[in-house]
């Protein structure tokens, strides 16, 4: 290999590299990550006294109100939607927001968790809403209320 091949090797990957970060710090700028636990048989629901949730992390395996740890479930699957909060934005909420407080802009993806429960996305600052779906096969009848995010999370402790 010549000193010009070699070169001309160097400069393509750096500009690759170079390419890649500034597609992702243009593109990407929040992490959406999501973790689905199921309940033990008979649960009815998690032990808030055993989980530390503050929108920025949860703990690794949180117990049921039965005193057993929650188990991840793969194969639930979320659609997410970039959105435009309506008005001045005072109308969306976190939990269940109504559908007059948002518009649509695009549906961004659908995801689906893993072996280890974990489904996570890039997503770009924002607002956006996640819904869960259905999955009867894993016990999943009801999906959880929709939420609303906004990208960075900022302001928690």
């Amino acid at each position: 290999m010549t000193k010009s091949s070699k070169l001309m090797g160097f400069l393509t990957v750096t500009l690759l590299l170079f390419l890649g970060l500034v597609s992702q710090k243009a593109f990407a700028d929040s992490r959406l990550i999501i973790v689905k636990y199921g309940l033990s048989p008979g649960a009815t629901g998690f032990s808030e006294n055993q989980t530390t949730n503050d929108g920025l992390q949860i703990n690794n395996l949180p117990l049921d109100n039965l005193g057993n740890e929650l188990s991840v479930l793969s194969g639930i699957h979320y659609l997410v939607y970039e959105i435009s909060p309506t008005g001045d934005g005072s109308e969306l909420k976190a939990t269940n927001p109504p559908p007059s407080s948002y518009t649509v802009l695009k549906k961004v993806a659908d995801l689906a968790t893993d072996s280890n429960g974990v489904a996570s996305l890039s997503v770009a600052d924002g607002y956006y809403l996640i819904e869960e779906q259905t999955n009867p096969q894993k016990g999943l009848l009801k999906a959880a209320l929709p939420l609303g995010i906004k990208a960075p999370v900022s302001g928690l402790n």
